[in-house]
């Protein structure tokens, strides 16, 4: 069995915009977040881990960590944006998010949010950001503009405390369901949820309809005949049929694109479509 100290794969055989990872089966991706590189962000005072960043398309997956008083800066997002909460809080004019929640940025949302210990978030952009002509915030893809909140009302953040959300039993023995977002009002129709699976755990024959994204929180979990420990992450594209297996347990996070049914069975499907 390998594991993910194996070199990673040349540039050339990702999708542009994509960091070079492990392949551990055709179209799946794993990546050992300990061993990639810090990158330090435009205000100087937070570093993001990168595993998928698309400037022209405002495209983010990975770790993002502040140093203790210090701001991300004024940022409107323009399109959905969802952090986990690893350590730490963020606080803005609504609320404050903690570790162990879940943080949604709907298109539209302007904020600038504070954090007074500092923190580290994993993070999903799936839009662009843009700020002030005069401003500096954290994302490196930002586009300087003029930004108007034409919506003023509507909350910045959506918060999911994720051990509050009661599991649910999926259809794989051993494996629980925490349903998360499910991206009613935005035009997709995307799910985020965390799953459980207990030792002895299988999840089969997986066929993936969309771009899904796993951030392995804690556990082991084998893909494809490579073992993973967390913290990490995997990529799956679309059309890629992946098998996974748990051999102590893990939690990891996903975030799913679209369906994926084990063995073309619409009934068996992990992500609650």
């Amino acid at each position: 069995m390998s594991t993910l100290a194996a070199p990673a794969l040349p540039d050339d055989v990702r999708t542009p915009g994509w960091i070079a990872g492990h392949r551990v089966q055709p179209g799946v991706y794993a990546y050992d977040l300990e061993a990639l590189p810090w990158r330090t962000t435009p205000r100087g005072t937070a570093r993001e881990k990168a595993v998928r960043r698309d400037e022209a398309g405002g495209l983010f997956l990975g770790l993002i960590s502040f140093d203790p008083m210090s701001r991300s800066g004024v940022h409107q997002h323009r399109g959905t944006a969802s952090s986990y909460f690893l350590s730490g809080e963020l606080v803005d004019y609504q609320c404050t998010t903690r570790a162990g929640a879940v943080g949604i940025n709907l298109a539209g949302a302007t904020h600038d949010a504070v954090t007074y210990g500092g923190c580290t978030l994993f993070s999903r952009l799936e839009g662009g950001v843009v700020i002030e002509p005069d401003g500096a915030a954290i994302h490196p893809h930002a586009r300087k503009t003029v930004v108007s909140n034409d919506a003023p009302f509507n909350p910045p953040d959506i918060t999911v405390v994720l051990d509050e959300v009661v599991p649910v039993a999926s259809p794989f023995a051993g494996v629980s369901r925490r349903a998360v977002f499910d991206y009613a009002g935005t035009g997709h129709d995307r799910r985020i949820c965390a799953l459980q699976l207990w030792p002895g755990a299988r999840l089969d024959a997986l066929q993936h309809r969309g771009l899904t994204d796993w951030f392995l929180l804690a556990g082991d979990l084998t893909v494809g005949g490579t073992r993973i420990a967390g913290p990490a992450v995997v990529v799956i594209e679309p059309g890629s049929e992946v098998s996974v297996c748990s051999t102590f347990g893990c939690t990891l996070l996903a975030w799913a694109e679209g369906p994926a049914h084990a063995g073309g069975d619409a009934r068996l499907e992990p992500y609650g479509f």
